[in-house]
């Protein structure tokens, strides 16, 4: 080969290689990961309804859930929207999830102390985050938002952030679980969409920590794969949005359609729970 080929040769070749790399995007079991086959919808089994029993004993509102994370949480696309009059959505071939809209009326749309756009889960446990117009100085994010809100569920999507700085998730997420559980209250722990730690490594911990605490796990990822870009935006981090209109069909082409309907079926199997908890009482 010639000069002049070598010189157009190799930057076409290394141009095939990139367009060759991006056809076959790789998946979590590629890196031996085992999270994505768990299913959506989590069970809750005796342990998570003795934790339930118990916020129920020590008094925390059975009507009341906060969310803890980062931008994709304290957004207003999150839930917010079934506090409000249903001009704002509407529920579509989903009407039976009403019920689910009266139990928890007032947590959908509360701006939570442990949700902020850029938290990792290292923030929610740093007073440096700390709401002082809300919060005592010995509180953290965590603990104040537990304080104010007395949920007795938890509803936690941490681990984008976290996704520039992995190594140090797994014990901040430990602590978060650790914080909720002795308090008694039942956190819900979310796999997360995307993968900016390039190797889904930390819904690996997530799933490997929710094992360890026979805790119940929400596969968010797993509800989105079939989604245009798995229902990411360019960046590959932020969801696609529409709106919460379930009975438009384009809605159902968006991210953010089967992160919200998805919350609110695990909230109705949680409502369940609790409902038989206090029927037995």
């Amino acid at each position: 080969m010639d000069s002049h080929r070598q010189k157009a040769f190799f930057p076409v070749l290394f141009l095939l290689i990139l367009l060759c790399g991006s056809v076959s995007a790789q998946t979590p079991a590629d890196y031996g990961r085992t999270w994505q086959d768990l299913p959506v919808l989590p069970e809750f089994n005796d342990h998570a309804r003795h934790i339930l029993w118990l916020g129920i004993k020590n008094g925390h509102d059975p009507h009341a859930f906060s969310k803890v994370g980062d931008c994709d949480t304290s957004t207003s696309w999150y839930l917010s929207d079934y506090d409000r009059d249903q001009v704002y959505y509407d529920l579509g071939d989903y009407e039976s999830l009403r019920p689910v809209l009266d139990f928890y009326h007032g947590s959908f749309s509360r701006l939570s102390l442990a949700a902020t756009p850029g938290f990792s889960a290292a923030s929610v446990l740093s007073t440096f985050w700390l709401n002082y117009d809300y919060c005592n100085y010995d509180e953290l994010p965590l603990t104040c938002e537990y304080r104010i809100h007395n949920p007795l569920t938890v509803l936690i999507s941490l681990g984008t952030n976290d996704g520039y700085n992995p190594p140090v998730f797994k014990e901040n997420m430990r602590q978060i679980i650790e914080l909720t559980l002795a308090d008694n209250r039942l956190p819900i722990l979310m796999l997360k969409a995307d993968n900016v730690e390039k190797n889904f490594s930390i819904n690996q911990d997530i799933a490997d920590l929710a094992e360890e605490y026979d805790l119940p796990v929400w596969n968010f990822w797993a509800a989105i794969q079939q989604l245009e870009n798995h229902g990411l935006q360019s960046d590959g981090i932020h969801l696609t949005f529409y709106s919460n209109y379930f009975s438009h069909p384009k809605t159902w082409e968006t991210a953010w359609a089967y992160r919200n309907l998805t919350a609110l079926q695990v909230l109705e199997k949680l409502q369940f729970e609790i409902e038989s908890i206090l029927d037995a009482q």
